[in-house]
């Protein structure tokens, strides 16, 4: 089985082997990406700054060569990096989405902005029905809504 991202950063933080890469197969240097492994090693606070400032010039480099100066850069030892998810909007359907932003002649932004307005009083509710059902929603769709009116 190939290594996995989180071997690699392992690799990069704990081990720091300046052999690591050329004993990898050849399925575990497909599973590196320098994209991701610069990403999550942003995820420490302490290491955003630096990380901010050689990604531009380690994002294109070749593999190897960013394994290098990742491990001549930071710290040796094991470093807990916290994954930061972003805010995550409400989920609404994509369908939904686009027939709000039509109906009100707006973006989908401001579509989904509408729609958590919408979802949170009874005729707002009554008012998503409506407007599914005025653009020829099929009924078992807006079913799958599920509002309670």
């Amino acid at each position: 089985m190939p290594k996995s991202l989180f071997d690699h950063i392992k690799a990069v933080t704990n081990e720091q082997d300046p052999k690591y890469w050329d004993k990898l197969e050849e399925a575990d240097r497909k599973s590196w990406s320098n994209y991701m492994v610069l990403r999550f090693l942003s995820m420490k606070y302490e290491w955003v700054e630096t990380i901010a400032a050689v990604q531009p010039y380690l994002q294109e480099v070749p593999p190897k060569a960013m394994y290098l100066a990742m491990i001549d850069l930071l710290p040796k030892g094991r470093h807990f990096m916290k994954y930061m998810k972003p805010k995550t909007a409400d989920k609404y359907e994509g369908w939904l989405v686009e027939l709000v932003a039509n109906h009100y002649e707006v973006s989908k932004l401001e579509a989904e902005s509408y729609l958590k307005i919408l979802y949170n009083s009874k005729s707002g509710k009554e008012r998503i029905l409506q407007i599914s059902e005025d653009y020829g929603t099929d009924p078992k769709i807006i079913k799958k809504l599920k509002i309670k009116v």
